[in-house]
């Protein structure tokens, strides 16, 4: 089936969501588990809190600038699929293919995994004699068997712990202005702070940032599913992401005033180690059990929007038509089984750093490929008016254009560069998983 035609018929499709639902969709995937496990990596490259903050700020505009870069393809490309109709579209399906397994595996496999793995940790602080690989697994389970129940379902389950995500957000933000002892003096620059940010290890660090800013373009997955896609859906990404750049730098800052840094440094469960300096051991365990259970929303968002595309291109290619099906509640239940699947399989293997950096390089370059793209669609619609131009009233118009797109651009290779340098064996890893996916085209389009 052609690209271009891949709507499903009104019968079909359920009661579409609206601008709220869909920021908070962006919200939740985006505030996972790298707000909470991110910085105890990060400050063992950069110890200086002035630094850290000018990493997460400089990585807020990158995944800004893709937002508004995002926001105006799916003025142009208004339908589900993301990455893999995307590009498939923009450069050529063998493109859309590529980024389409790589989107599955490190967009939402791997995170998922991730997210799973932190709240496992989180859980097991708060209840010691639960293993956490046993409550990962159970987690990604229970909430896999909600996403296939109805697609209503998902809805209200999503709006359901995300507003529980933002009342727990609130809370840490509060009390920890209110508690905090440190003096705000580790949070100014220094001659050491800036020297730091010009080290090589200062872009694995921005990796990181950028892994935790990941998910700014989750609603362009469930494009067909929300009311008058062309405009809610761009808008639903720049509001999100500038809604959670805000909560980012608030949650850091607090965390670098609550405990030493020396505390901080190599700990992925950074929320209970805050909480243990602000109240004391009793505060630290019942944190990490909010923690874990604002978790939950973004491991939630990924299980409901991942299948998404893996449907999408069951649809037009041949060999993965088994997983083009939907039940009648609008639930592609092969796609997410699979999708399930995959994340016991890295949960059960996975080591937490290897995963996070190996999937990132390959994520980014097609979110880089993307991104550019709008450059190319301009041009092209530009050059053959096959499709009729965009009015403000009709879509989404990039604000600044081309800045954003080439800021965005130039960030990314610059992170990619500095993976390359420091990270030499796992950016390998990624760079062959972007060229089997890229082979898998041929293989996919034609009949077992």
């Amino acid at each position: 089936m052609s690209l271009l035609h891949h709507k499903e018929s009104s019968s079909q499709r359920p009661h579409k969501i609206g601008l709220l639902t869909s920021v908070f969709l962006v919200a939740s995937v985006m505030i996972g588990n790298g707000i909470y496990t991110s910085l105890g990596i990060q400050l063992m490259s950069i110890p200086s809190g002035f630094g850290i903050l000018v990493l997460w700020t400089l990585a807020g505009i990158v995944a800004l600038c893709g937002a508004l870069s995002y926001a105006e393809i799916a003025s142009y490309l208004p339908h589900s699929g993301g990455d893999y109709y995307y590009l498939a579209h923009i450069y050529h399906p063998a493109i859309g293919t590529m980024a389409g397994i790589i989107t599955l595996l490190a967009g939402f496999v791997a995170p998922i995994a991730l997210a799973s793995m932190a709240f496992g940790k989180y859980f097991q602080d708060f209840f010691p004699g639960v293993p956490p690989m046993l409550s990962s697994m159970l987690l990604v389970t229970i909430i896999t068997i909600a996403h296939l129940l109805h697609w209503n379902v998902s809805v209200l389950f999503q709006n359901t712990l995300t507003i529980l995500k933002f009342v727990l957000i609130a809370g840490i933000i509060v009390f920890g202005f209110y508690y905090t002892s440190l003096s705000p003096k580790i949070l100014l620059p220094s001659k050491r702070a800036f020297q730091e940010l010009l080290e090589p290890t200062s872009g694995v660090v921005l990796l990181f940032c950028f892994y935790a800013y990941s998910g700014w373009n989750s609603s362009v997955y469930i494009a067909d599913d929300i009311i008058s896609s062309r405009k809610t859906v761009g808008w639903s990404l720049v509001i999100g992401t500038l809604l959670v750049i805000l909560l980012y730098l608030l949650l850091n800052t607090i965390f670098l005033l609550a405990a030493p840094i020396s505390a901080l440094q190599g700990t992925l469960n950074v929320g209970t180690i805050v909480a243990i300096h602000l109240v004391g051991p009793v505060g630290g365990r019942i944190m990490a059990g909010l923690i874990a259970i604002g978790l939950v929303s973004g491991i939630s968002g990924m299980i409901w929007i991942g299948p998404r595309m893996t449907q999408a291109m069951g649809r037009d290619l041949v060999a993965l038509r088994w997983l083009s099906p939907v039940s009648r509640n609008h639930v592609p239940i092969r796609s997410t089984l699979l999708q399930y699947l995959l994340v016991l399989v890295v949960l059960a293997t996975g080591s937490f750093k290897a995963v996070l950096v190996t999937t990132q390089v390959p994520i980014i370059f097609c979110s880089l490929l993307g991104v550019i793209g709008l450059i190319v669609l301009r041009q092209r619609y530009l050059k053959t008016e096959t499709v009729t131009s965009l009015s403000p009233r009709r879509g989404f118009r990039c604000p600044l254009y081309p800045l954003p797109s080439l800021c965005f651009a130039l960030l990314s290779l610059l992170a990619l560069i500095y993976t390359i340098i420091t990270n030499p064996l796992e950016a390998g890893v990624g760079g062959l998983i972007i060229l089997v996916a890229l082979g898998c085209y041929p293989i996919l389009k034609k009949k077992n």
